[in-house]
């Protein structure tokens, strides 16, 4: 078997077996850490999408109101 070059000498390399369905596909690799991490900020990101489309939905209805301070939305 060929020796495979490797990136610098003090490099550890793992092998990978990936499924042929993953063939010719781009893939990543990361941490579980950080994958967690990312996906916690994915579904605050569509949280606050979410809100803005019905935000947007409520004003284009006219269902809002403008006021100058937070004190005007008890009248």
């Amino acid at each position: 078997m060929a020796k495979h070059p490797s990136f610098s000498e003090k490099a550890t390399a793992v092998s990978i077996r990936l499924p042929k369905k993953l063939a010719g596909k781009k893939v990543i690799l990361i941490d579980a850490e950080e994958y967690a991490r990312l996906k916690r900020g994915l579904t605050e990101v569509e949280d606050a999408l979410g809100k803005i489309v019905r935000g947007d939905a409520a004003h284009r209805e006219g269902r809002t109101k403008a006021v100058k301070s937070l004190s005007q939305l008890g009248r």
